[in-house]
């Protein structure tokens, strides 16, 4: 009885092993737990007014009532043309949420107190800062969000993470969001930064991505993702995103698309 057991328990570690480990069955299981969170995120803003468009539901509140025309609008405008360079539409409508107070943002979407981010995707919710808390008084509100705001990024953010079921690393979908705000707006990350030394190699961006320095890491994931679609065309990164959402690699999906290999590529980027 007691060998029984043993074996039993063996059986039962293997088996979540293999669950954490086996990326497949992690895309698969992947959108389940999606949304459950954004079920807890909603339940959060429950009391938020609500203001539906064709493709976009903003949450929101009182004081951020003047800016929902102008969030509706611009999400709206570059809908089609995201959804075009990634080659798929979200089933349903997608959930902005306005934030008047970034604590209560930092906390419904777990960033510690006193992060600051102008937007976030977390489980297929956008949520963002309203216009008011980053646009300084006597500015073209509506020039500046439609060029600056965080729209368009995180939603591209939102599809990616649809196509790719979770399994991507963080600079390549930072990469593909800030491609999308070049392809939309023309606006270019990081133009005038510049490296101290080489820019990040491919090790650096997939494994230590979190502690380089943000604006840096951010511009070269940039580089790197526009020279992708620059030699392959947008169809290979489309074809990369379903291969992660297969549960395959990205290092075996590009070698897949392209006939070579990532990490060569990528510390081949100019910088």
């Amino acid at each position: 009885m007691k060998k029984n057991k043993i074996i039993v328990a063996i059986i039962f570690i293997a088996f979540v092993l293999a669950l954490l480990f086996n990326e497949s069955i992690l895309t698969k299981a992947y959108p389940v737990y999606k949304v459950i969170g954004k079920d807890k995120i909603e339940e959060s803003v429950k009391n938020f007014k609500t203001k539906e468009s064709k493709h976009f539901i903003v949450r929101y509140q009182d004081s951020d009532s003047k800016y929902v025309s102008l969030i509706i609008d611009t999400a709206e405008k570059h809908y089609y043309g995201v959804i075009k360079d990634l080659g798929y539409a979200p089933k349903d409508k997608s959930v902005i949420i306005v934030y008047s107070n970034p604590d209560e943002m930092n906390k419904d979407f777990s960033l510690a107190k006193g992060e600051n981010a102008m937007g976030i995707y977390l489980n297929g919710v956008i949520s963002i800062e309203s216009p008011a808390l980053w646009i300084p008084s006597g500015q073209d509100v509506t020039k500046v969000f439609q060029y600056e705001g965080p729209v368009v990024h995180e939603f591209t953010h939102l599809v990616v993470d649809d196509i790719a079921k979770g399994n991507y690393p963080t600079w390549f979908t930072e990469g593909i969001a800030l491609l999308e705000e070049y392809r939309q707006d023309g606006y270019e990350w990081g133009k005038d930064l510049s490296y101290n030394g080489k820019p990040y190699t491919f090790d650096q961006l997939e494994n230590n991505f979190d502690s380089l320095d943000e604006m840096l890491a951010y511009k070269r994931a940039f580089q790197v993702t526009k020279a992708i679609s620059d030699k392959f065309g947008m169809e290979t990164i489309r074809e990369m995103l379903r291969d992660l959402g297969s549960g395959m690699s990205i290092e075996s999906s590009f070698y897949k698309e392209t006939g070579l290999k990532l990490d060569t590529f990528v510390n081949n980027v100019k910088g």
